[in-house]
């Protein structure tokens, strides 16, 4: 059975991260008990999103690739890494769990000897499960908030700039 405290942080985003989402975060337990994470992305959405109109007064037109390259897109990418992480750590666990719980890995409970030992053994599954669905609403939450943020930004971009495809811009940056 697997643990909280276990960290796992040899995935691709977090052993790669290049993006300001400090490392420490790529974390199962921080999936698990997200304050740490929900707490990153709020600073991170408050210092480059929610006030993306204040910036954009104080730069030319001309530079607002330079800055969607250099401050929001970073920033975007963080983010995501963070989200996709806890999203595959989910579904990691709830592969681990499924079998476990499948017949050919049920362990054979002598019941006369230890009347609970069944019980336990399903509670522990349950509770592995109440886990994974735990971390898979708050990313599915986060997705949302995401993808509304980022259309909002990309509407101000689009008003106090120019018109361009900044998702697409995005997805450009991260092909890099």
């Amino acid at each position: 059975m697997w643990t909280k405290s276990a960290p796992k942080t040899d995935s691709p985003s977090a052993s790669q991260n290049t993006g300001p989402a400090p490392p420490q975060l790529f974390t199962l337990e921080n999936c698990t008990s997200s304050s740490r994470i929900r707490a990153f992305l709020r600073l991170s959405r408050i210092a480059t999103d929610d006030t993306i109109r204040q910036h954009l007064n104080e730069i030319k037109p001309g530079s607002c690739t330079s800055y969607f390259r250099t401050k929001i897109a970073p920033q975007w990418k963080a983010r995501q890494e963070l989200i996709q992480y806890c999203e595959s750590r989910a579904a990691e666990l709830r592969n681990e769990t499924d079998q476990q719980g499948s017949s050919a890995q049920k362990p054979d409970f002598d019941l006369s000897l230890d009347p609970y030992a069944l019980k336990e053994y399903q509670r522990k599954l349950e509770s592995q499960y109440s886990v994974c669905q735990t971390i898979e609403n708050w990313v599915e939450n986060e997705k949302g908030v995401e993808s509304i943020v980022k259309e909002q930004t990309s509407n101000v971009l689009n008003d106090k700039c120019y018109y361009n495809d900044w998702m697409a811009e995005f997805r450009r940056l991260n092909e890099r």
